[in-house]
């Protein structure tokens, strides 16, 4: 099976095939489908995070390996004012981007491009 047909003008090889593009770009193709199936089970883990029992144990021990968020590890960015840990999926970039200031900067950048200051409003919607 061949990815690309084409003729002599178009400049695209019609002998280079599917098989060869997909041995030049393994590591792309691992990276996306590995990237792909935490972003489709990231609100499952973000959830199960924030469950204190029931969580069967297989969950318990990749919480534990650090594979996923473990609990207490999540617990760290409910503490009021909540501007800390925002890698709900692994957690394992939240120590790293806290010490180069990712998030400070970003929202600096946010805030100086928006004229919006993160979380300023925040508790409005308690009020109602």
């Amino acid at each position: 099976v061949y990815l690309f047909y084409s003729d002599k003008s178009s400049g695209i090889n019609a002998e280079y095939g599917g098989e060869q593009w997909m041995l030049e770009h393994y590591s792309l193709m691992v990276f996306s489908a590995t990237f792909a199936i935490y972003v489709c089970l990231t609100n499952q883990i973000h959830k199960w995070s924030h469950m204190l029992t029931g969580l069967p144990g297989w969950v318990k021990m990749l919480q534990d390996s650090h594979v996923i968020m473990p609990r207490a590890h999540h617990h760290i960015h409910h503490i009021s004012p909540h501007e800390t840990y925002f890698c709900i999926t692994g957690g394992w970039l939240n120590y790293p981007l806290e010490k180069i200031q990712f998030f400070q900067a970003l929202e600096y950048i946010i805030e100086a491009v928006t004229g919006y200051r993160p979380r300023e409003d925040d508790q409005k919607w308690l009020k109602g």
